[in-house]
């Protein structure tokens, strides 16, 4: 078999995915990391803070070293913090949850809010940022 089956006696299928991809969701949906451009010499870094979810901490093998992502959410606060592998850029977004962005961190740029997102452009790195949700 080239695909996970349909039923339990490994009948016939017909390439359905199911839920094989779910890794891919929390890579790219929880932990927000995703790729840009060709090679991930750019990211995209956008979590989804989803139902009650406090904690999410992810990474991801790039051609150009590990990408990761943690973020944390209470007390009227979120809070990520972004590592860019060497050679690579990002757009970070950070989602506001209804407050207002924290400070800029250094190397940062923040280019605005968009649909209740903080927008940034960061080099290689690690970054922390933070949201105001109070």
């Amino acid at each position: 078999m080239t695909t996970m089956g349909e039923r339990w006696n490994r009948g016939d299928s017909k390439n359905h995915m199911i839920l094989a991809q779910i890794e891919e969701w929390f890579h790219s949906g929880l932990a927000g990391i995703r790729a840009g451009s060709v090679a991930y010499r750019s990211l995209v870094v956008q979590p989804k803070v989803v139902g009650d979810l406090t904690h999410v901490k992810g990474s991801y093998r790039t051609p150009q070293g590990m990408a990761r992502t943690e973020w944390t959410r209470g007390d009227g606060r979120f809070r990520l913090t972004v590592t860019v592998p060497t050679n690579t850029t990002a757009e970070v977004r950070v989602p506001t949850l209804g407050g207002r962005p924290g400070p800029t961190p250094d190397r940062a740029t923040f280019t605005g809010v968009d649909g209740g997102y903080a927008v940034y452009r960061v080099p290689s790195g690690m970054y922390t940022f933070s949201t105001s949700t109070r």
